[in-house]
Parts: C-alpha cells; structure tokens; sequence
C-alpha cells in the first residue's frame, strides 16, 4: 500500500481553494501492487466476491445520509463486507486522504468532478473490464448515464456508473397563484409563457411584495439547456460571451431582472430559495428535482407544487443537461472485484426501485422505477405531479473541463451574474468581463 499512495502522492498537487488537481507529467501507469484483477473465472469471481472484505469509500454524502442511501442496504446485501465511509469536510478533502496514505477503494462524483480531480491525479480507472467480467448490461441504464462519463464530451471513459440523478423542475407555490388569481403554470410552458406570468406574480398586494420567478443560478449554469461549453476544450479559456450565451442570459435572467420589483429586490437582498420555502414571496422558483427530499422539512408545510421546466421555443420538451452521481473503483484499490460487486448492488433494480420511492432519480431507464418516484416520501397524499421530473427529455451533455467552475463561480455566479441582474453593468460588458475574470483565474492554475 506504501507504494501504492507514494506512486499517487507523486501524481497530484493542490492547485487552488477550489481543489482542482492536477497532474504531473511523470506520471505513467497504475502501479505495480495494484493489479486489474479483471480476467478471474467466474467461480474465482464468485469466491472473491463471497469473501469477508474492508472497503473504504469516499463521498460528499454526510454520515448520515450515506447511511439512510446506501450503507443500511450494503449492510443486508453484502453482510460479509466492513464498508467504511469518509465524508469530505474541509479537512478531510482528497488531496488529504492522498497525502495521509488513506486507501480509497470507491469514490461517489459526477462527471465533472471525475474530470477535474480523479482524471488528473491517475485514481480514476475505466471500469469496462470488470463491467464486462460482472455481466453488467449498460443498456439498462439511461444512454445518457453513460454518454455523460464515457464521450469525448464528459469524461472521457467508463470511470463509474451511475446511481442517480436529477433534474431541474419549476417549483409554484399555489397560495400565491390563489391569492393573485393567476391560473397555475403547466407541463410544457416555454419561457415566454413564464415571463408573462412571472409579470403577473409580480405583485405588491399591500401586505407583502411578491415577486414572479427566480432560478438556482449555479445548477443552471453547468448543465443548461442549450448545452453551451462554459470553457473551450481547445484553448482552455472562457467562452461566454458569444451569441448563443447571450440568448441564454437574457431569457434566463436579464429579461426577469428587468421587471422593477424584481431588480429592487435584487439590488437589497440577493433572492435564493429562502424566498421560497422560508419567507414565501417567490412565485414559481426553478431548482433540482431532489430538492424535493432536500428540503421537504419546509416544503412538506407549504401548499405548493411541481411542472416540468419550461424550455426555449425552437427546443420544445429540451430540459437541462442530465446531473448524475457516479460510483467509481479507484485505480489504487486491491479489491476491485469486491467494489464491483458493491456498484453492482446499488446499481440493480431491487436498490433502485426502494431509492425512487424515496424521491432520489434512478439512473435506470426501468419505467416500473421511474413510475415508483417519491411514493414514499412525506408528500405521497399531496397529490403532487411527480411526471414534472420525467416530462422533459435531457440536453446533450456540453464539453467538461477542469476548469469551468472558475467560470460558473469566480466569473458569473459570484460577480458578472449578479451586476446584470442589478443592472450595473450590460449584458455583453458583463458577459465579456466574466471572460476575463475566469481566463485569470485558468491561466494562474497552471
């Protein structure tokens, strides 16, 4: 193991608060106490899996959370493995557990995160062998699930298959609408539609000043609807301020921060979805579909409910780009057979039929599974239109590099984003410096 971690500590540096890695060019190849094991005989394959094991598995999940999602239903399935689960917090990041010589064996991320930190510190492994030699069919799975880890565009091979995944919805509270009189949004609206009626939510009723729609600005930058690089995987710099970005900028969020309540309220309280579930003066607010389960403490209280995001008019029923969470084995790992057979158990239908009740997207493209969403959650007698999540179909999947979230945070989400919408600056200027502020941010990290 000593050789295993001083080969992956030579691989890897931190390169910024961000904890973007990269590599170093010396290193070539996985190292030599840590073999494939992919060619083992189907008996051989079915001892090792039997076999009593210690597995380590790293996450953004919280103890808790991955104990409720996956490790109670490890614990029936596979009685005969410890699995350890380490959470990241601010100390406990991946280039910590590298330097410390921990052993990862799994690893839970999305695509982009296996792009930016796994890809380059020579942990994350193409798993098609063992997908291969474990007779798992990729074609149950939804293409785009597995377009998004293996093409030129996503990450570039099989470094996991997915568990789940989310959507965007538009989230209404009806109490507003009743109170307004406006008739209820609908599946299939464009965003014309949702401009008109944002207008007319757009209300100060004497008691409280109402305000028509806002978007979780962030989780519709990296996977929005018209699949727009946010950095060009050739030059590696910022690309936003072209004409397709301008479209999406000014439909998404220029045209609503130009309705005056709107920008006031901007300008003195940047809006979030507090103004949703907490004060309650936001209309219709689009967010991920697993907000649902994430904040169901408040919205279980609230007369709301759910419609498909709407969609630009030439791109009728297009929703976001699709947002899976992946499990990978680690290049590292000296069990990649017995880690094979823990992506296998939480990738069957038995697992992913008791995850869609609970309101978590599976990655299946099993209608019984989808059919089964959130019909065992607090919000099953509330008659909600859980189709809202499976109405639009997923935007191809944009080109991923290591370095979009300098453009998603540092140039628009944190500065560029928030002065078009307070109307300090105009959307090409703001669009332009956003550019500029992420090329900086790129060049300083290499």
């Amino acid at each position: 193991m000593k050789e295993t971690v001083k080969w992956l500590k030579g691989c890897a540096i931190l390169l910024s608060a961000a904890s973007i890695l990269v590599t170093i060019p010396a290193c070539n190849g996985d190292p030599k106490n840590a073999p494939e094991e992919t060619k083992a005989s189907e008996e051989e394959l079915s001892k090792k899996i039997n076999e009593p094991t210690e597995l380590t598995v790293f996450s953004l999940e919280s103890p808790d959370a991955w104990n409720q999602k996956y490790g109670e239903y490890l614990k029936k399935k596979l009685p005969q493995y410890k699995i350890t689960h380490i959470s990241q917090t601010e100390t406990s990041r991946l280039e910590h557990l590298l330097s410390s010589g921990t052993m990862i064996d799994l690893y839970m991320a999305n695509a982009r995160s296996v792009k930016q930190q796994y890809i380059p510190t020579n942990l994350a492994l193409d798993m098609s062998n063992l997908v291969k030699s474990h007779q798992i069919d990729l074609n149950a799975f939804e293409p785009e699930g597995i377009n998004q880890m293996t093409s030129v565009e996503g990450a570039g091979g099989l470094y996991g298959l997915p568990l789940s995944n989310y959507t965007m919805v538009m989230y209404y509270n009806k109490d507003i609408f009743d109170k307004l009189g406006v008739p209820y949004p609908v599946d299939g609206m464009t965003w014309d539609e949702t401009y008109a009626l944002a207008q007319k939510l757009t209300v100060n009723n004497g008691e409280k000043q109402y305000l028509g729609f806002w978007i979780s600005p962030k989780h519709y930058l990296r996977t929005n609807q018209l699949s727009l690089a946010l950095v060009d995987p050739k030059t590696e710099k910022a690309s936003v301020s072209t004409d397709e970005w301008n479209r999406l900028f000014d439909t998404m969020f220029k045209k609503f921060s130009d309705i005056t309540a709107f920008r006031e309220r901007a300008i003195t309280a940047w809006p979030s979805h507090d103004a949703f579930n907490v004060s309650q003066e936001l209309a219709m607010y689009v967010m991920q579909s697993s907000w649902l389960m994430a904040a169901q403490e408040s919205l279980s209280k609230m007369n709301f409910d759910m419609v498909a995001m709407p969609t630009f008019k030439d791109k009728p029923k297009v929703g976001v780009q699709a947002s899976y969470t992946y499990m990978g084995i680690t290049s590292m790992s000296q069990k990649k057979n017995q880690a094979m057979e823990v992506i296998r158990q939480l990738t069957s239908e038995e697992y992913q039929m008791e995850m869609s009740k609970l309101g978590i997207m599976t990655s299946l493209k099993s209608q019984a599974v989808q059919k089964a969403y959130a019909t065992n959650t607090p919000y099953k007698d509330k008659k909600l239109n859980m189709n809202a999540a499976f109405y639009n179909t997923f935007a191809p999947t944009a080109p991923i590099t290591q370095y979009d979230e300098f453009v998603v945070e540092d140039g628009l989400e944190k500065t560029q984003l928030r002065d078009i919408v307070k109307g300090l600056i105009d959307l090409n200027s703001g669009l332009r410096k956003a550019e500029e502020i992420a090329n900086q941010k790129i060049a300083t990290s290499k």
